[in-house]
């Protein structure tokens, strides 16, 4: 699912760098240690990104979100995508 720039604030940017620093550029998952800044592409398997556990992007609470690699953000993601397509499917029948 594509991000919805416009539902996350104006310092998303430092406020993600600060969660993936403070997580030592590892997924809190699986452990995975992930590329840094600087370090050349190699796989998405190795990007962090910040997960909001309350699926909220507005919600930037630090209690709210998780760094995860690529593979285990769409894992934690996924039922919560399945549920909203769900809902989509039904809202047009």
């Amino acid at each position: 699912m594509p991000m919805e720039r416009d539902r996350y604030p104006a310092d998303w940017k430092e406020i993600a760098r600060d969660v993936k620093e403070a997580a030592g550029w590892r997924c809190a998952a699986c452990g995975k240690k992930c590329r840094e800044p600087g370090e050349p592409f190699d796989s998405h398997t190795r990007t962090l990104t910040v997960h909001h556990i309350d699926h909220q992007p507005e919600n930037c609470a630090r209690e709210n979100l998780v760094a995860l690699c690529a593979p285990c953000h769409l894992k934690a993601d996924a039922e919560f995508h399945a549920k909203r397509r769900k809902e989509r499917r039904h809202a047009t029948d």
